[in-house]
């Protein structure tokens, strides 16, 4: 699922780079980061609630701010939303539908990194069927 998201917001938002659950040291200093930090399968329901972190750093604290808030606004309170077929590394993850992505909390500033970039952060839930 985490594929997906990421080649939407590719797609969608082609100023950003985006980097799927972590950041290396040859990753761009200005980019945000999504990871799946976990989820749980509702054995009640056909469904599953995916938590994801959206984590945007960059040197500048405005382009930072910027470009998590652009992410926030294409994500917040979307009802069916289908994230596309992504392929890495040879496997390809089908697309799937969101039935619905809900923010936890607005964007916030977290602080620094060691190497003097500005972090906010968000996360959300992704409910797929």
């Amino acid at each position: 699922m985490i594929y997906n998201l990421v080649a939407y917001l590719t797609a969608n938002l082609t100023t950003i780079d985006f980097i799927a659950n972590g950041l290396s040291p040859d990753s761009p200093q200005t980019a945000i980061m999504v990871s799946d930090t976990g989820g749980e399968p509702q054995h009640w329901y056909a469904r599953t609630d995916w938590a994801v972190q959206v984590l945007s750093r960059s040197k500048s604290v405005d382009t930072a701010k910027q470009n998590i808030d652009a992410v926030y606004a294409l994500l917040k309170n979307r009802f069916g939303l289908t994230l596309p077929e992504a392929t890495v590394g040879g496997i390809v993850y089908p697309a799937i539908v969101g039935y619905q992505i809900s923010p936890i909390q607005t964007p916030g500033y977290i602080g620094t990194t060691e190497e003097h970039l500005e972090m906010f952060s968000f996360n959300l839930t992704i409910t797929t069927t």
